[in-house]
């Protein structure tokens, strides 16, 4: 430890990184964490898109899309495996 600080930090699963939803959103395709990706279908879904069209501009499955609309990330991984 040093000046009272843990060596490793672990990450916070809910934590979600704004930049990175603004630019899923925008269509970058940036990794996204479950937390992220769920803030980023809510955005996209709060403009009248479709689920099929949200799934193919985040690059995520129809299912997780309406899962996550649905408030329900399930234990689904959040990486490219879930695409």
């Amino acid at each position: 430890m040093l000046f009272g600080l843990p060596r490793e930090i672990e990450p916070d699963p809910d934590y979600v990184d704004e930049i990175a939803v603004e630019q899923a959103v925008a269509g970058m395709r940036p990794a996204l964490t479950a937390a992220e990706q769920a803030a980023a279908v809510s955005v996209l879904a709060a403009r009248g898109w479709s689920d099929g069209r949200i799934g193919e501009w985040l690059g995520i499955r129809y299912p997780r899309v309406t899962k996550l609309r649905a408030g329900t990330p399930t234990a689904l991984p959040a990486g490219p495996e879930a695409a």
